[in-house]
C-alpha cells in the first residue's frame, strides 16, 4: 500500500484529476488523505468537494478527507452568518455550488459534508492535519484553532513534545504555501500554493507520495506536470 497526501486544492478540479492520474493511485489498496481547503479562490470549489466526497464514498477506508480553515469559515457562515468567509472567496464558492448542484438540498448536503469533516487522521506511520497541532493538548482534544496555525508557530515548537504527542509519528500538513516540499523528520508542509501563492508562476498543486518520498506537481501557470523528490533537512 502506498500513502498519498494532497492539500489546499482551492477549487482546482483539473489539477486534482491530473495528479490522481499521474500518481496512478490504486484504489483497491493505496491510501489517500486530503488535508482540507478544498474550496475558495479557484473556479470549481464545488466540483472539488463533490469529487473528493465521491472518492470517500466509493473507497471507504482508503480515502480520508479533513477540514481546513476555509471549510471552517464556510461552516461558520452557513450556521452562524459569520461573513468572514465572503471576503475570502465565499461569494464565488456559493456560485460554484449553485452551478454544480441542481437543487438547494444537494448544495446544502455537500457543504455540510465539507464543513463537518474531522480535524485530523492518523495511521501507524503519520498524523495528518490541515495546519498543525498543539503539543500540550491530547490529540483527540485538539482545539479548532489548529486550523489557523501559522507555519512559524508550528515549526518553532521543539521536536520532542510533538513526537510525544503523536507517539513518534511525523505530522503531514498544509495551510502555508511553499515552493518546495521538505521533511525535517517531524513535519512536512505540502501546500504548494494552488490559486494562492503570491508569485503567480509558482502557484502549484502537489500530490505527495509518502511511501516513495516523491511528489507530483501541477504548475497552474503553464499547466505542466513535474515529479520531484522530497528534500531532507
Amino acid at each position: 500500500m502506498r500513502k498519498f497526501f494532497i492539500t489546499d486544492i482551492h477549487g482546482d478540479t483539473k489539477g486534482l484529476e491530473l495528479l490522481l492520474s499521474k500518481a496512478e493511485v490504486d484504489w483497491k489498496q493505496d491510501q489517500l488523505v486530503v488535508g482540507g481547503d478544498m474550496i475558495n479562490r479557484g473556479k470549481d470549489s464545488a466540483g472539488v468537494v463533490k469529487h473528493i466526497k465521491q472518492l470517500t464514498e466509493k473507497h471507504p477506508g482508503q480515502v480520508h478527507a479533513l477540514i481546513g480553515n476555509h471549510e471552517e469559515m464556510m461552516g461558520n457562515y452557513i450556521k452562524h452568518g459569520d461573513k468572514l468567509w465572503l471576503s475570502h472567496g465565499g461569494h464565488d464558492t456559493l456560485r460554484s455550488f449553485a452551478r454544480t448542484c441542481p437543487g438547494q438540498d444537494e448544495q446544502q448536503a455537500l457543504m455540510e459534508w465539507a464543513y463537518s469533516l474531522p480535524l485530523y487522521f492518523e495511521d501507524e506511520e503519520y498524523v495528518y492535519t490541515h495546519a498543525g497541532l498543539y503539543p500540550e493538548e491530547p490529540l483527540e482534544q485538539q482545539s479548532r484553532e489548529i486550523l489557523w496555525m501559522t507555519e512559524y508557530e508550528f515549526y518553532r515548537q521543539p521536536h520532542e513534545p510533538l513526537l510525544s504527542l503523536t507517539g513518534g509519528r511525523p505530522v503531514i500538513h498544509g495551510h502555508t504555501p511553499v515552493e518546495r516540499i521538505y521533511f525535517d523528520g517531524v513535519r512536512m508542509n505540502c501546500d504548494m500554493g494552488s490559486n494562492t501563492y503570491q508569485v503567480l508562476e509558482e502557484r502549484s498543486l502537489g500530490m505527495v507520495n509518502l511511501t516513495e518520498m516523491i511528489y507530483h506537481v501541477y504548475r497552474q501557470a503553464d499547466q505542466r506536470l513535474e515529479t520531484r523528490r522530497i528534500g531532507r533537512i
